[in-house]
Formats: C-alpha cells, structure tokens, sequence
C-alpha cells in the first residue's frame, strides 16, 4: 500500500493535467463549454426544488429550508454518482493508452475522481453562497466538509477500481451499476430526512455508507455539529471503505494484465 501510495503521488502531476484534459474534453465543441458542468447540477437542483418546495409544497426541515437541506445532500452524491458511473467504462474508454503503451491504468479513476471534484469545488462555492442569501452565516463547522469529501473520494476509489476492472471482462457491470445507483439514491435520505422514517428503520438506513457522507455535509454546512458526535458511524464507515481500497485495488491488479487483450 505504502509502494501504491508513493506511486501515485510520482504520478500527480500527470493526474491533474489528465483531469483538466478530461474537462476539456467532456464539453469539446460547445458553446458555454466548462459552464455546462455547472448549468447540469445547478438545473437538477432546482427541479428538485421547484417539485417539492412549490409543487408538493415540503415545509422546512428541522427549521431549514428545503432547497438548503436538499443542495447539501445533493452535492456530495452527484460527484460521487457521476465519478462511479463514467470510471466504470474508463478503461474501455482510453483503449489508446491501455494497449499502444506502459501506462499506468490504475490513475485512470483517479483522473476523474478529481475532474469531477473541480466542479465539485465550484458547487460548493454557489451552495455557500445560497447560504448566504438564506441567512445561514458561514461558520468554522463549514470545514469539517473537506474530510466528508476525502471519505467520499476514498469510498468512491475503491468502487471505482472494482467495477472499471470487472466491466472489461463483463460489459453488463456499468448498465446494472447505473440501475443500482438509481434505487441507491432513493435509500439515501437526500430528498428527505430519516426522522420520517419509523425508528426501526434507522439503523438498516445507517448501514449505507452514504448516509454517513451526506449527513456529513448536512452537519457541516446547516446543523453545525461535530464530526466526532457520531464516532461510531465512523468507524462502520472507514472499516467498510479500507477493506473496499483493498479488495478493489487488488481486484484491478490482479485483472489488470488482461485488459489490453480484452479490449
């Protein structure tokens, strides 16, 4: 792990320029071209918020408005969503590097791991500002977000190893990732709050490792409250997420010499 971490970190500069490459190229030939990596979640935000807020007319949750209460939810679960989805046909997708050259295949989820986290970055600075607008000052407790974020990314890193190796060798894994992700997001109390859930139902919803993220964000950004106050969820959360790094990684060593014959 040691030897994989060093590795990684020669290879930073290249991750970050392939990240920027990727952006670039993700919104080639348009028009409002990065914007639109913004335009994107800003529009499903406010749907989400036009449905509720004045079509089902949701009242303020725990004396916070829908749309912040949601947003903050939202964020850290579009990122993670986006990343594990586009890093499943990541491999297929840079056929050019896999087989015309030694190139290390393992930074691939990586690079876009961070492209997605330069929007992500972006989303936060709106949310705050919508923050703002609401009343709600910006606080100390508002940084607590930076280590949600690293657990979010590790999470997303060992999903990312896993299933972009296997969908080599089986090309269903990203059409069924995409279905599971669906009915994911709606066992993760984004759109609404666990207390409308009855009590029993608590402890199965707190197995999800995103509810742990996206309550983080949450408690960062509209409860202030610290993230030692539910120590316990943490260490569920980080005992699942290093044994996911592990098996993920080890899965797309162990797969990874065949790539180019399968591709």
């Amino acid at each position: 792990m040691v030897s994989f971490v060093r590795k990684l970190y020669a290879y930073r500069s290249i991750i970050f320029s392939m990240a920027v490459q990727e952006i670039q190229k993700r919104y080639a030939g348009t028009v409002a071209g990065f914007i639109w990596s913004i335009v994107n979640p800003l529009i499903t935000i406010m749907v989400y918020w036009f449905v509720f807020s004045v079509g089902l007319r949701v009242q303020p949750i725990g004396n916070v408005p829908f749309i912040l209460f949601f947003a903050a939810a939202l964020l850290p679960w579009m990122t993670f969503s986006e990343t594990i989805l586009v890093n499943a046909n990541v491999i297929a997708a840079n056929t050019h590097l896999i087989k015309k050259m030694v190139f290390p295949s393992e930074i691939l989820p990586i690079v876009t791991l961070v492209s997605n986290l330069i929007t992500h970055f972006i989303m936060l600075l709106i949310f705050m500002i919508i923050m703002l607008v609401y009343g709600i000052s910006l606080s100390a407790f508002n940084i607590q977000c930076l280590y949600y974020m690293l657990a979010m990314c590790a999470f997303s890193l060992g999903l990312s190893w896993l299933f972009s190796a296997i969908n080599v060798f089986h090309k269903d894994t990203a059409v069924i990732l995409g279905v599971v992700l669906n009915i994911w997001f709606w066992l993760t109390p984004i759109v609404y709050g666990i207390d409308v859930l009855p009590k029993n139902y608590h402890i199965m919803l707190k197995f999800n490792p995103m509810f742990y993220i996206v309550e983080g964000y949450r408690e960062s950004f509209v409860y202030n409250v610290p993230l030692w106050h539910h120590w316990r969820n943490g260490v569920y959360f980080w005992a699942l997420t290093l044994a996911l790094l592990g098996v993920g990684g080890y899965v797309f060593k162990k797969l990874k010499p065949d790539f180019a014959e399968m591709l």
